[in-house]
């Protein structure tokens, strides 16, 4: 099932690169953000967010035990899932055998979410696959939600 702006954020319990966790007992009521591709983003773009925000990286690459080793230019204050495919599937990120008839593959979705402390998904930003991604853009957009967290820098609006 796809998960949409107002739904609960799935629960689910995965080892991570600061060690097991219970997403929903990690946030602690604070905002978060799931990354699904952290290697989508350009390191130099990657703020350092304030420490109220939580950041998980869902990474589909295996490392030994299972867990991801630290990608270069990933904050090792983001917490690193190296995801089977498991965590994908609760947040609906992978298709299943349901497409295995399809003539071309489809295309894997690059997700970010943003979800609120009160456990709620507040929005996703969806991409292409493929890198060179600004982190800043998910850090304005997280800015527009949290109340009193205006973006220090200006940022051109929609016309």
């Amino acid at each position: 099932m796809a998960l949409f702006s107002g739904h609960r954020a799935p629960d689910f319990t995965a080892r991570t690169t600061l060690g097991r966790i219970c997403f929903h007992g990690w946030r602690d009521g604070a905002w978060a953000v799931l990354v699904t591709h952290p290697q989508d983003f350009r390191p130099s773009s990657i703020p350092e967010l304030d420490r109220s925000v939580k950041v998980l990286a869902l990474s589909p690459t295996t490392g030994h035990d299972g867990v991801h080793p630290i990608t270069p230019g990933v904050p090792s204050t983001w917490a690193t899932v190296c995801d089977a495919g498991d965590v994908a599937a609760i947040w609906g990120l992978y298709c299943g055998a349901e497409f295995d008839d399809l003539p071309t593959a489809p295309v894997e979705e690059h997700v970010v979410f943003l979800i609120a402390p009160d456990g709620t998904i507040r929005t996703t930003l969806s991409h292409p696959p493929g890198g060179n991604r600004d982190f800043g853009d998910v850090v304005r957009m997280l800015d527009l939600f949290r109340p009193g967290h205006a973006s220090p820098r200006p940022h051109m609006a929609a016309a």
